[in-house]
């Protein structure tokens, strides 16, 4: 079960991170209707992932470094902690403007948005690695 719900994470959080990516060349090449699409996607996913966490984190201990790259483990495991906190009610609020209309807004907090979603997903892959 502790496999399924981390490969089940993995890959949500994954996709979410690609699709972000995705959504961004579709809005610079002015495909805005398919990057909605793209978005909200991005966003069911992310959701689905914190699901996934959570029930995980609730049915399972963590697991605990033991290699010996300590320092950069823990750089990338708080940055990346603190940063999905602050970026959860920012999507929200991104998504929200967004599907609002209200673009002025939205084009000004998207940018910072994607970059930590992005940092987020990578960073998530990363300690996966740095644990297995």
């Amino acid at each position: 079960m502790y496999e399924v719900l981390t490969w089940l994470s993995l890959i949500t959080i994954g996709l979410s991170g690609l699709l972000i990516l995705t959504g961004l060349f579709l809005i610079k090449t002015g495909r805005r209707e398919l990057h909605k699409k793209a978005m909200l996607t991005a966003s069911f996913l992310a959701l689905i992932f914190v699901i996934l966490y959570l029930v995980k984190s609730s049915l399972f201990p963590p697991k605990k470094y033991t290699g010996e790259y300590k320092t950069l483990y823990y750089f990338v495991l708080w940055s990346h902690t603190i940063l999905a906190i602050i970026n959860f009610p920012l999507a929200v609020y991104t998504v929200y403007l967004g599907v609002k209309g209200l673009y002025d807004k939205h084009r000004k907090i998207a940018p910072i948005t994607a970059v930590v979603w992005i940092y987020v997903a990578v960073t998530g892959w990363m300690i996966y690695f740095f644990l297995n």
